[in-house]
């Protein structure tokens, strides 16, 4: 097997050293290591869902297809701010009335999920959780090999901004593989 380095030194034979060192330098960012291109052992995958993820890709399916003995945990988050939020402005009863509709949502959402992953013989288990949405996704994402989030999770994407806020922070904290679609 041909060592990274070796192949690095063999494709700038020809730049002088100084020069070589600083496109290293410059692209390290890019280059992986010996160590980032060995393929993790996938045992266990978690994907967050919320009012903001309405679809799911095939593409995903046929990445969680890649580790069928892996457990799947699929979380639908109910963000307990928004509710908090809107029983202070407005009332309890339009605060049960968001919960509720949330809920409903996270049942088809679920649903709609479930049927595809049964499809796929993968085993996996599924909750609705109320609480704030990034702080819970990295709280238990060690708990997990791989993490796969939408763009849009916890917020709604721009043209400007077409990852939403919640998961930079996300995917900027968990030490895991993560696979954003």
């Amino acid at each position: 097997m041909v060592k990274f380095t070796d192949l690095i030194t063999r494709k700038f034979q020809n730049i002088a050293g100084s020069r070589y060192e600083e496109i290293l330098k410059a692209y390290e960012e890019f280059f992986l290591t010996e160590e980032e291109m060995v393929i993790p052992d996938i045992k266990s995958i978690l994907i967050p869902l919320d009012r903001y993820t309405t679809t799911v890709p095939d593409e995903v399916y046929e990445t969680i297809s890649a580790y069928p003995n892996a457990r799947l945990q699929l979380v639908y988050m109910i963000d307990e701010n928004v509710c908090r939020l809107i029983r202070d402005t407005l009332g309890e009863e339009d605060a049960k009335k968001f919960r509720e509709k949330e809920e409903r949502r996270a049942s088809e959402i679920l649903s709609r999920m479930r049927d595809r992953i049964r499809e796929l013989g993968i085993a996996w288990a599924e909750d609705t959780v109320f609480g704030d949405k990034s702080e819970y996704v990295e709280s238990i994402a060690g708990e997990y090999d791989m993490l796969i989030i939408s763009k849009h999770y916890g917020s709604e994407t721009t043209r400007t901004h077409t990852v939403s806020p919640v998961v930079f922070r996300i995917v900027q904290y968990v030490g895991r593989p993560v696979v954003l679609y």
